[in-house]
């Protein structure tokens, strides 16, 4: 019976490090986001290259990937991605930012974007603990061709 009464007082040790343990993992789980873009395309085939995306939040806060259909791609290993009149998903998780996004930049590797590609607009949404899921959609006025290589382009206007 003494091999049981020690037995007791370890398992509830155990067992109260792991709560403690699932508890301190759910704070961290909480302070990330699920961020969620859309790229509304146009008529043309778009870059063939990494593209960059940049969303810059109200007080100077950032997301920045170099190549988000790498990155943050959606729609499968085997989709292709910026095909004509096309809605491309590209999801990610990080950690949330405290303010809403108010502007958005994309360029192409080097710098570069391939002429003649026509982009509508970029939607991006927010989702997380305590965020009131945040939605922007950035809209691109001159629903023409990007007639530069060397852009980069941008919508938004942050304070």
């Amino acid at each position: 019976m003494t091999k049981l009464t020690n037995i007791a007082p370890l398992a509830l040790f155990l067992i109260i490090a792991a709560s403690f343990s699932a508890l301190q993992a759910r704070e961290i789980k909480d302070d990330y986001c699920t961020y969620e873009m859309v790229i509304s395309t146009g008529a043309s085939r778009g870059p063939s290259t990494k593209l960059k995306v940049i969303l810059e939040a109200v007080g100077g806060d950032n997301i920045n990937t170099t190549n988000v259909v790498k990155n943050w791609g959606a729609m499968g290993s085997n989709y292709t991605y910026f095909s004509p009149n096309s809605n491309d998903i590209f999801r990610t998780r990080l950690p949330c930012l405290k303010w809403s996004f108010c502007n958005v930049l994309i360029q192409g590797e080097k710098g570069e974007l391939k002429p003649h590609w026509y982009i509508n607009n970029i939607t991006v949404a927010t989702k997380g603990h305590g965020i009131n899921d945040r939605f922007k959609t950035f809209r691109f006025l001159f629903e023409n061709e990007f007639s530069s290589l060397y852009p980069p382009i941008s919508d938004g206007e942050c304070p």
